[in-house]
């Protein structure tokens, strides 16, 4: 199987893309570690790809904590012997108008959806280099290039792993590790459902003038990522691969 022995370190992986990518690189030989806070989706997750005969561990932290990172860092390498990929997904999406965004809510986005990502990166690194190269996809967001009411904090945080891809390739792809991100469009996760729940026009004002009008699919943005992760990316470096439908294309 393509990832026979590759170890792989997704965050915020619990559900939507996350556990549809954990699923996907199961289901291709490589032993899997999942990091989330949701202890009960984890347990769920884990039932699943184990009863499926697939190598896994869960992991329950909080991604914007430097000490829980380097659990969660420790702990895979621990189980498996050291990490080939790492997938930071990890969220917290505050949908509120520009006046209503509270201190706390920046506090709290910034730790999760930067920081949490920037640190994952700086602290797997040593991992890596124990076996001479490795693979980072970073979840952005077609947010993370346009703007959107409501969203702004958000889409601050997207446009800054938009750029922290890029940034990291500079100081990494000379060590045989490939970052890139992958911005998917709009994907009908557990989490976009819920925002269908607080705004239902949310469903059809999103996807109305895309050249392919629906809603993604985790297990489609998973492909993307596991590409990315592939010794077919070798001389993909610091990009952005968008998997939106066309949505920017609008």
């Amino acid at each position: 199987m393509e990832f026979e022995g590759k170890v792989v370190l997704i965050t915020g992986g619990a559900q939507g893309i996350g556990a549809a990518t954990a699923r996907l690189f199961a289901k291709k030989g490589a032993s899997v570690a999942v990091a989330d806070l949701d202890g009960k989706r984890l347990e769920k997750l884990e039932e699943d790809i184990k009863e499926s005969g697939g190598n896994f561990k869960s992991i329950e932290v909080d991604c914007g904590k430097s000490e829980d990172i380097e659990k969660m860092i420790s702990e895979t390498s621990k189980t498996f012997g050291g990490i080939d990929i790492l997938v930071c997904g990890a969220i917290f999406r505050p949908t509120k108008p520009l006046m209503e965004v509270k201190e706390e809510d920046l506090d709290h986005a910034w730790s999760v959806n930067i920081k949490g990502y920037y640190l994952s990166v700086q602290k797997i690194v040593p991992e890596f280099r124990k076996r001479h190269g490795g693979k980072i996809v970073l979840i952005s967001s077609t947010f993370g290039f346009v703007g959107a009411p409501n969203f702004s904090v958000y889409c601050a945080c997207k446009g800054a792993i938009v750029n922290m891809a890029r940034s990291f390739s500079f100081e990494l792809a000379k060590e045989n590790i490939n970052v890139n991100a992958v911005a998917p469009g709009p994907i009908m996760t557990e989490g976009m459902e819920e925002l269908i729940k607080k705004d239902p026009t949310i469903e059809s004002h999103r996807t109305a003038n895309m050249p392919l009008p629906r809603f993604g699919k985790p297990e489609e943005i998973a492909e993307s990522i596991v590409f990315l992760s592939s010794e077919s990316s070798e001389y993909i470096h610091g990009h952005n691969l968008v998997v939106d439908g066309g949505y920017l294309a609008v």
